[in-house]
């Protein structure tokens, strides 16, 4: 590998981006990690406020940067880091927005860098079941002692790049790219496009529920996700049965979410010791906490559709 970059991390004091309050960077030259560079951020006055979901993520509470430094003084800091290198960073629409909304609450014009998403190669590299930052560091080999912890996360993020590049046996976060069809992103001082695949054969879009079904039916009104392999039908043929007779596919779990239907599990896909997966895991977390999430089989899920179909054919 003869390339050289950066991997980013930011954490927030809240739910607005552009509230930084920790910063991670690691060096990557020619295929090793070279040098780091961390820091508490006090968070631009515009946002300065400190949630305690947050807080309980990372830790970084408003006495933790009282004696930090400003997001413009650190900002420089970064530009000196990064040299003029391009970035990377685990789901960078996340992180390249940090940065973007700090420097517009800062006043200060957007910088004019390129950037790379380890998420969107990790999509191309391995099949599991999340691609959430523990997970693919754990299919890169990489240590990862604590999550939401701005200089471990960099790191995690650089050594993700580095196994997809070995993997991939690229040389270049350039030919890595051209070879797996994913496009740079790019930010400048007036506009930004994201790192994305640029696939033709994209992910065919979730149905909307058909509101003239039968309003008596099992699944009317209801999100449903799905997880793990169907042996009636595939996920996509899944989704339009379920719009059919009013019931709204959904992608993931969220508190939202009404039923969802569990499949044939893969152990291939799941987290190394894990039974079930991190669809499964969060329903129950929801359901621990009162919310109201059911969790049904793929027979109970024909047998319902079917009770529907029925009624609506009625």
């Amino acid at each position: 590998m003869n390339d050289s970059w950066v991997a980013i991390d930011f954490e927030t004091a809240n739910s607005h981006r552009g509230s930084p309050c920790a910063v991670g960077m690691v060096s990557v030259e020619t295929g090793r990690i070279t040098e780091s560079f961390t820091t508490l951020i006090k968070p631009p006055a515009k946002y300065s406020w400190f949630d305690s979901f947050n807080v309980g993520l990372h830790g970084i509470s408003e006495n933790s940067v009282k004696d930090a430094p400003t997001w413009e003084e650190t900002f420089q800091k970064i530009l000196a880091f990064a040299g003029g290198r391009p970035l990377v960073a685990h789901n960078a629409a996340f992180d390249l927005g940090v940065l973007r909304e700090a420097c517009t609450a800062a006043n200060i014009l957007w910088p004019d860098i390129s950037y790379a998403c380890s998420l969107v190669v990790a999509r191309k590299t391995w099949t599991l079941s999340s691609y959430s930052l523990p997970y693919v560091a754990q299919a890169a080999g990489s240590m990862l002692p604590r999550h939401h912890e701005a200089g471990a996360d960099a790191r995690a993020a650089a050594e993700i790049m580095l196994d997809a590049l070995r993997f991939h046996e690229a040389m270049t976060l350039h030919d890595l790219f051209a070879n797996r069809k994913i496009r740079m992103g790019r930010i400048s001082a007036d506009s930004w496009s994201g790192c994305q695949s640029t696939n033709s054969n994209t992910r065919a879009p979730i149905p909307d529920a058909n509101p003239d079904a039968d309003p008596n039916g099992p699944f009317y009104g209801l999100a449903v996700c799905f997880t793990g392999t169907l042996l009636s039908m595939n996920r996509k043929e899944a989704h339009t049965h379920l719009a059919e007779v009013g019931g709204q596919p959904a992608v993931g779990v969220t508190r939202k979410t009404d039923v969802l239907v569990i499949g044939t599990q893969d152990p291939a896909r799941l987290r190394p010791g894990d039974d079930q997966s991190s669809k499964s895991r969060k329903a129950e977390e929801f359901l621990a906490k009162g919310h109201q999430i059911e969790i049904i089989s793929e027979a109970d899920f024909l047998e319902r559709l079917a009770c529907s179909e029925i009624a609506k054919r009625g």
